[in-house]
């Protein structure tokens, strides 16, 4: 009785490995990192670079959180970079020649939902994949943000603009908290509303949470405009940063959003993530590049080691799918176990009920073959 149950025991921690390393792969790497760069360079560990870590990386963090929304909805979203771009350039636009920072947002923000709008009834209501829909996007985007800027940067923005992006607050500069803050709010719609139910519902079996009456399209489409919004919001973030719109700024973000939200720990085919892990992911991300500038490394062959991080996202990823086989696995060994262990327990009791009737048979028998001999002992003289 106790193996079964020690075996039973061993099983459950199996099961609790692969979710782990789920959780804590992408922290646990930012942690080695971070040691070894702190062996290597006096300069990591100082305040100014954690805050320029922070600081180059906020506009990827939002990206980031819109993306781990549309991924976990079992979708993809390719057209963040050059969407970012078109972002950037029409707000700084609209900012110079009206000399007006709302309306600069207010239009930012369109350009963001209607790029979201047009992605989720492409894809939810005329049932194109996402990917090409995005991917078509992506080059339409780019291409306007050309145009609209005939392919030179937009300078010359309103003081205002400057001043409150490169102001502080408890020590970080305004493009991080506005990541974060954003951050918390995708968090608590996923985790605390109606509507992140659905969204992993959605992600996890799109058939299933249409019988039980979710409106599979609604929240595809809407969850599309959430990834706009967000991008728009990373838009100005890195607007606020550089002060000039440019047309060909965030080139390949969306990649490094994918594996930000893969690092993380949300799984590449929806139904399961959150905006922490991603969160992690974003600063495995940022603690990399740091560390290659921090070596010298170059231009080149910080792009082969970046190319490196995609590689690893996915392998953790498939890594993290062998793991849930095997634990899989290994709960189903615990169960049989378990299962064997309460068969044998019931044998137990039907051999025992057996014993104890066939007992009561033999009393029985015992008991009509005195009665059947008194009578005949008691004729005798």
């Amino acid at each position: 009785m106790t193996q079964p149950a020690a075996a039973i025991g061993w099983d459950r921690v199996r099961v609790a490995i692969p979710r782990v390393v789920e959780a804590g792969f992408a922290i646990f790497v930012v942690v080695i990192l971070g040691a070894v760069m702190t062996v290597k360079s006096d300069v990591f560990l100082t305040t100014g670079n954690l805050q320029n870590i922070l600081l180059q990386t906020s506009f990827l963090a939002c990206a980031a959180f819109g993306m781990t929304l549309v991924i976990i909805a079992a979708e993809l979203d390719l057209s963040q970079g050059s969407v970012l771009a078109l972002i950037g350039v029409v707000a700084a636009e609209t900012m110079v020649r009206n000399n007006s920072i709302v309306l600069g947002l207010l239009a930012g923000v369109g350009v963001g939902i209607a790029a979201g709008l047009f992605n989720g009834l492409v894809t939810a209501v005329l049932k194109v994949p996402s990917f090409i829909t995005t991917l078509g996007l992506l080059i339409m985007a780019r291409g306007l943000a050309r145009e609209i800027t005939a392919g030179n940067t937009v300078g010359n923005l309103p003081g205002g603009w400057k001043a409150w992006w490169s102001g502080e607050f408890i020590g970080l500069r305004m493009p991080i908290w506005v990541a974060l803050g954003l951050g918390v709010v995708y968090h608590i719609i996923l985790r605390y509303s109606r509507f992140g139910l659905r969204i992993y519902a959605v992600g996890g079996n799109a058939e299933a949470a249409r019988r039980a009456g979710i409106n599979v399209t609604r929240v595809r489409v809407t969850v599309f405009v959430l990834g706009g919004l967000a991008v728009a919001v990373g838009g100005f973030t890195l607007l606020g940063r550089v002060n000039v719109g440019q047309p060909n700024a965030a080139v390949l973000t969306e990649l490094y959003a994918v594996a930000a939200v893969v690092l993380g720990g949300t799984n590449l085919f929806g139904g399961r993530g959150s905006i922490p892990r991603t969160l992690a992911g974003v600063l495995l991300i940022g603690v990399i590049r740091n560390s290659l500038n921090l070596l010298n490394v170059s231009s080149n062959m910080q792009d082969v080691w970046l190319g490196v991080v995609f590689v690893l996202a996915m392998t953790s990823q498939f890594l993290r799918r062998y793991l849930e086989r095997w634990a899989n696995r290994s709960e189903d060994t615990a169960i049989e176990v378990e299962v064997e262990h309460e068969l044998d327990e019931e044998r137990r009791a039907i051999e025992l009920a057996e014993q104890s009737a066939r007992s009561a048979d033999q009393e029985l028998q015992d008991v009509e073959q005195a009665e059947q001999s008194a009578p005949s002992t008691l004729e005798q003289p």
